[in-house]
């Protein structure tokens, strides 16, 4: 660490009124004054070298109590350095002790922060180093706080100032390029998309430039980006085919001011699926203490994927279950239900009485009873014809599916009084009005929110005014946490808590 030589600040300043003296009054002056001059300069002189000194030796001292780490010590003759310096190096003292301690690996600094010995300076010191490492979302409040409640510390003269600056500067990008295939197959989704950015800027972001990029060949994607980045774009969102997300990837580009909207391999990502909605059903379920559950899934690559997830978390925890398929195409979803809760064996039971008396019996099935709730997974026209069987099997089982029974066209859909009582994980812009029309224009309107705030996100941190869910961020993964909903008795989507129990 060096600050400027104050001997030479203060000498210079001494010979510049010595020599101002010299140009207008040396005429006037008599030998006595000139005498007198002299004199005051020749006595200057050791003062401005013993500064010196003074300033060489803290600077040893703070270099060795660093090399011991001698942290106390090191802060100690920092304060006295800061306090013999100018503003300008005041403010490279203490960036450099800031440096320096936040330097110190985690558990030394654990150690170091719990011990009682350490001096106020030292506490203070390293309090504002923890808050300097917060997630951007807290740490510009807890900054605000430490200026305020330990105002002598010298990190509140300039640095911390400096800090709240910066979090400031990189909340929001200027300007946001996003690359939507505009033709072909996803042209209908990436018109939706648009307009739930478009809609999202108009109102928390008017100043923030837009420009929107055709992505539908990944052959031509880095050219595409290499045109919006000379156009002045300095944040990308998307593309959406993983084929032009690879293109990305392959010509090398950053990958510290862009989401993509799939997933892959290498850069930030954040797909329309939410990546945990297995972990967020698995936990629903815990939470109502139930231990034996059945799953009965359309055997799709994506229902039969999250069905899987689910079932292998919900084994870990050392809960039973039944796994149960059926056909995407001409199902017999009665016969599926019925594999489900045991039909046959009820069956096999009421033909051995039938034989045994050898006479016609009544009969209802008499299903499984240790089950405590039921999975399926499906569209909503599928699941919509199960619920109806339920009563036939005179079962009373909750009911749980997944996000896709959260209709496309969010408030506009009719309600649907046979998916009654069925519980699911859904976006908070199908259970509250808002101006968006569908569930890729909530995708759209988010994707614009983590653009906009992405520097605040960290691990335990979320964005609660996300449409899709709480947005949150997970290294390079971005995603959200559902909002729960139940099809109150009038088949109306409704917060799972204002639909029971006597919600209609």
């Amino acid at each position: 660490m060096t600050i400027r030589p104050l001997f030479y600040l203060i000498l210079m300043s001494t010979l510049a009124i010595i020599l101002s003296g010299c140009e207008t009054n040396v005429a006037k002056e008599d030998s006595r004054e000139k005498a007198t001059q002299l004199n005051h300069a020749s006595q200057s002189k050791p003062n401005q070298n013993n500064t010196a000194k003074a300033v060489s030796v803290l600077e040893k001292k703070i270099a060795d109590a660093k090399n011991r780490q001698g942290w106390d010590d090191y802060v100690l003759l920092s304060d006295q350095l800061w306090a013999q310096a100018d503003s300008a190096n005041q403010a490279a003292i203490e960036y450099q002790v800031w440096q320096t301690l936040k330097a110190i690996p985690p558990v030394p600094f654990l150690l170091l922060k719990e011990d009682p010995a350490n001096s106020v300076e030292l506490n203070d010191w390293l309090a504002f180093v923890k808050a300097s490492r917060q997630p951007a979302l807290s740490q510009k409040q807890t900054l605000q706080d430490i200026a305020l409640f330990q105002p002598s510390a010298i990190f509140n003269s300039h640095l911390n100032a400096s800090l709240q600056q910066r979090l400031t500067r990189n909340v929001s990008p200027h300007h946001i390029a996003i690359f939507l295939p505009f033709t072909g197959p996803y042209q209908k989704i990436s018109i939706q998309i648009r307009n739930g950015i478009i809609k999202n800027q108009m109102l928390h972001s008017p100043n923030t430039i837009l420009s929107f990029y055709n992505s539908s060949q990944p052959d031509q994607m880095a050219d595409i980006y290499q045109t919006a980045k000379t156009n002045g774009a300095d944040f990308f969102i998307g593309p959406v085919q993983k084929e032009s997300i690879q293109a990305l990837i392959d010509a090398k580009i950053p990958s510290d001011n862009i989401i993509t909207l799939n997933e892959n391999a290498l850069l930030p990502q954040f797909p329309y699926h939410s990546m945990t909605e297995d972990l967020q059903i698995t936990q629903k379920l815990c939470q109502q203490n139930f231990k034996h559950i059945a799953i009965l899934t359309r055997n799709t690559p994506s229902n039969t994927k999250l069905a899987v997830n689910i079932s292998k978390r919900w084994q870990q925890l050392g809960n039973q279950l039944v796994l149960q398929t059926y056909p995407a195409k001409r199902p017999n979803l009665r016969k599926a239900l019925g594999s489900v809760i045991n039909e046959k064996q009820s069956e096999d039971r009421k033909n051995n009485l039938q034989w045994a008396f050898k006479e016609k019996l009544f009969f209802t099935p008499r299903t499984r009873q240790d089950l405590d709730a039921i999975v399926i997974l499906g569209n909503s026209r599928q699941i919509a014809v199960f619920r109806p069987q339920f009563d036939f099997f005179d079962l009373t089982l909750p009911v749980y599916s997944s996000s896709k029974l959260t209709p496309n066209t969010l408030h506009q859909t009719k309600p649907n009084k046979d998916l009654a009582q069925t519980i699911f994980p859904s976006f908070p812009a199908a259970l509250k009005p808002t101006t968006l029309q569908s569930k890729f224009e909530a995708f759209g309107w988010d994707s614009l929110t983590l653009a906009n705030q992405h520097a605040l996100l960290a691990p335990g941190i979320c964005l609660n005014t996300g449409m899709t869910g709480k947005l949150s961020k997970d290294g390079r993964d971005y995603d959200h946490q559902f909002s729960w909903a139940k099809y109150n008795r009038q088949g109306i989507i409704k917060p799972l808590d204002a639909s029971a129990p006597n919600s209609k």
